[in-house]
């Protein structure tokens, strides 16, 4: 309940403070309007592009761009054909030290419009991408201040060893529970739901990961908690679908994982049970640790919906980004599904190298990679969303 408050404190102050923003902005639209259109300052070059920038983010129409700034919309239209005629319309501020300063306005703007991502996870995204900056310089780039239109031209905590280490894809898999709130919340005021963890209050998440390449093999969603039976038949269901059965399965000793119907499925299917401490935190840290990202990028960032179907969509979609679009740590900046599948990966293909003066020799963040054409390469870096889900953004950089 004390987190509960203090969430709902910091929900009314960051309200006062929209409310705030929203009145000092619509008193300077007021003062622009009365303005003859003749007489108002021109946007500088790159103010053009940060408009076409949030054009492209909050997905606005060509009209709506020109009521928010004030600018007709055949204004907007025109400012756009120049970004693709490659004219000095709208444009980059100019660049001021080793790196250019497009990449520094780049990674500002995806540290703006993506603040759920971190330093080394931007870092691993762009390096993926072809443009390799370490986090060190990311956040460098991030602490600086924002280009000045005026001046310009116009990590995993520590855990106790596994006792079982996997050593290739599907040798030692785990699976854990956990309960996330609906829109509805965990509880109602009034008896006897008061404290019941049920749908549509709830849903439990069973959650089954590869611990070698860190890939979630699948999931499968309850209204209420499962059964030891119904455990094993969606254990059944998940390694048919990948064609596949583990060595290993990690577990804690819960009633599910030691009952008599789950033990008999595991030994039914040749797979050797392994159990973490009970009471130890960390016991079974890689599937904790993938029940804190789900959450914490997915069903922390959206309204749960209460129908299942929606529920196992939702959920699908940010797995599916996860194996495939999200670099891990532990990987060393590779996805799980291009260590699952033993693709070469994104971070060791050739890199595009932004610096002018910039050799084949010229260390860059690693891992170490030759330079793809000549140094010197002007980028843009576009965003994009997986099924328009903001908080699953897929990065890519591209050649000018």
């Amino acid at each position: 309940m004390c987190d509960g408050l203090r969430l709902r404190v910091e929900n009314d102050r960051l309200q006062a403070e929209i409310n705030l923003l929203k009145q000092e902005l619509a008193i300077k639209d007021a003062r622009i309007v009365r303005l003859d259109p003749k007489k108002r300052s021109h946007y500088l070059p790159s103010e053009r592009l940060e408009i076409l920038m949030i054009r492209a983010v909050r997905g606005w129409s060509s009209g709506q761009v020109a009521k928010r700034f004030h600018v007709t919309a055949q204004t907007i239209i025109n400012w756009t054909r120049s970004v693709e005629n490659g004219d000095d319309t709208v444009q980059m501020p100019e660049r001021t030290n080793r790196y250019p300063d497009f990449v520094r306005y780049s990674v500002q703007q995806l540290k703006a419009f993506c603040p759920m991502l971190g330093r080394y996870k931007i870092a691993d995204i762009l390096t993926r991408a072809g443009l390799h900056l370490s986090a060190s310089t990311v956040k460098r780039c991030i602490d600086e201040p924002p280009i000045e239109p005026s001046k310009s031209v116009e990590p995993t905590s520590p855990s106790s060893p596994s006792t079982v280490q996997a050593w290739y894809s599907n040798h030692v898999w785990s699976v854990d529970f956990s309960v996330v709130a609906s829109c509805d919340g965990l509880w109602t005021p009034w008896s006897p739901n008061a404290l019941t963890q049920v749908h549509p209050y709830s849903w439990y998440i069973m959650l089954v990961i590869d611990h070698f390449s860190r890939r979630m093999m699948g999931f499968a969603v309850f209204e209420q908690e499962p059964t030891a039976s119904q455990v094993a038949s969606s254990m059944e269901r998940i390694c048919t679908e990948n064609n596949v059965k583990p060595k290993y399965l990690i577990s804690d000793q819960g009633v599910q994982s030691v009952a008599d119907e789950f033990r008999v499925w595991c030994k039914t299917n040749d797979i050797k049970q392994r159990f973490g401490a009970i009471g130890k935190h960390g016991s079974i840290a890689v599937t904790e640790m993938m029940i804190l990202t789900y959450k914490d990028g997915c069903t922390r960032r959206i309204l749960v919906p209460i129908s299942r179907s929606e529920m196992i969509h939702e959920t699908h979609l940010f797995f599916e980004w996860y194996n495939e679009f999200r670099p891990h740590m532990s990987l060393d900046g590779k996805t799980p599904n291009e260590v699952y599948f033993k693709r070469r990966a994104a971070n060791a293909k050739p890199r595009i190298e932004t610096r002018p003066l910039a050799k084949h020799s010229t260390p860059c963040a690693a891992p170490r990679t030759c330079i793809a054409g000549r140094a010197g390469a002007k980028v843009k870096v576009r965003l994009e969303f997986l099924e328009g889900r903001r908080h699953l953004p897929i990065i890519k950089v591209e050649r000018i």
